[in-house]
């Protein structure tokens, strides 16, 4: 068997953390997510540092924060000034692979464009599920004919189907993004269309006025889920079937979550709404941050585990290495936490650093705000840059987040020590939230950022 893991890493597009049976989630069928949740270890605080599409992806792949990877907004370029997990594990031996959606510039894919992926078969962002289409590489568009996960799950299995016969005594990374269940919400097979909106139960911070359209969107949400559950067995079965599972690191996650109408969020679209309001993501809020993260690694990880570690998306790179016993290129500003998936001893975070930087992909205008948050085991505390405003949750006695405490007097030394600890962040991540110069047009950090393509160019 081969000394380095193989590793596997999935992750659907705006899927929230309440979304499984493995998660609490009693209405929902997941039994693929469930079956790998008992298989390997739950990570029940994982969270999305920059809850929006590209800024997670690309510190899914440097482990560096969005100030510093490049990815600032939607429609950013990736630098090129840092090693991506896929170049330290090309380096290591992996032979490379991303499938799906990659929201970090337009295709085709020469090398210079992978970041260290030696195949690609990618889209820049393409949410209609029942019409995606991906470049090979360099090649032209390729339109898969069936629902866009399946066509996706179907490259995954020949890319391994292919190694495995080719070169099994190396190992493989393979990266895998779906786009459901992002919008829109009803373009998913039929035969998954079982819930009914009436037995949705929704939580108290939807407001009234919105109940009965947040049920039906989260029924067919829920419908996504369970398609895209279908496919994670789908894999799971294949790779039982050859022989991999043993000495492969499967990990299942999403970039972020999902209002679903909580807090009366709709979406970026929606006109009639305050502009404070048009988000579905992009928020300090549970909803937006909390993002499901599975890890299976039968040959070292315990079956049936459980973990409350702060586990942040910039996280993911390090801890992916520390398993892989790889040593971790410069720059990275995530923490190895494999311990964590192993049962064993070692540092433990004490809080999780938030960040929306920008207005919007690229220049919405008026939209959620330029903020700074951070979340501990109990509290949620973040600030905006661009108005006055404040939040300060306690989640043990408001766990729906219904309380803003922050003008609270009695609560000011709470605060106070947060803002202590938020400014420690900023200071330790060099995040020039305060200090850096901005665009006097959208308000957002002059970081050196340049756009995917010239089309976004002003």
């Amino acid at each position: 068997m081969r000394a380095k893991p193989n590793i596997v890493f999935i992750f659907s597009d705006q899927q929230r953390y309440d979304t499984m049976g493995c998660t609490g989630n009693p209405l929902i069928r997941t039994p693929a997510f469930d079956r790998l949740a008992n298989e390997g270890v739950l990570f029940r605080q994982a969270f999305s540092s920059c809850p929006i599409c590209s800024p997670y992806r690309a510190e899914l792949l440097t482990g560096r924060y969005a100030h510093k990877n490049g990815v600032v907004d939607n429609e950013y370029a990736l630098g090129r000034d840092q090693t991506t997990l896929a170049q330290a594990l090309g380096a290591a031996g992996y032979h490379t692979a991303y499938i799906g959606k990659w929201h970090l510039g337009y295709g085709p894919y020469p090398p210079e464009k992978r970041y260290g992926f030696d195949y690609m078969a990618a889209n820049n962002c393409n949410h209609h599920h029942n019409a995606v289409d991906y470049h090979a590489n360099e090649a032209d568009p390729v339109v898969i004919k069936s629902w866009g996960p399946t066509g996706l799950t179907d490259l995954a299995i020949e890319f391994m189907q292919e190694h495995n016969e080719q070169s099994n005594d190396s190992p493989f990374l393979l990266m895998m993004s779906w786009g459901p269940p992002h919008w829109p919400y009803d373009k998913y097979p039929e035969k998954h269309k079982i819930y009914n909106p009436d037995d949705v139960d929704l939580p108290p911070n939807v407001p009234e006025q919105m109940e009965a359209f947040a049920r039906k969107e989260i029924a067919d949400y829920y419908g996504n889920v369970s398609a895209l559950d279908e496919e994670m067995g789908r894999l799971m079965d294949w790779l039982d079937a050859n022989g991999l599972r043993e000495n492969t690191v499967l990990c299942f996650s999403s970039d972020h979550g999902d209002h679903l109408s909580s807090h009366g969020y709709g979406k970026p679209g929606d006109g009639w709404l305050h502009h404070s309001k048009r988000a579905s993501k992009a928020t300090p809020h549970e909803e937006s941050i909390h993002v499901p993260f599975i890890l299976s690694y039968p040959k070292r990880v315990e079956p049936g585990q459980a973990t409350d570690v702060l586990f942040n998306s910039v996280d993911v790179m390090p801890t992916l290495l520390g398993l892989a016993g790889i040593e971790l290129p410069e720059g990275i500003q995530g923490t190895d936490l494999s311990h964590a998936a192993l049962g064993e001893d070692g540092p433990e975070p004490d809080s999780a650093y938030f960040q929306i930087l920008g207005p919007g992909w690229p220049h919405r205008g008026d939209w959620v705000g330029c903020w700074r948050g951070l979340r501990t085991e109990r509290w949620v505390y973040a600030r905006w840059f661009d108005r006055d405003e404040t939040w300060l949750f306690d989640r043990e006695n408001d766990p729906y987040e219904m309380n803003n405490l922050a003008g609270k007097p009695e609560h000011a030394a709470r605060r106070e020590q947060l803002e202590q600890r938020l400014q420690q962040w900023m200071k330790d991540t060099d995040d020039p939230f305060e200090t850096g110069e901005r665009d006097p047009k959208t308000g957002m950090l002059l970081l050196g950022q340049t756009f995917t393509h010239e089309k976004y160019e002003e």
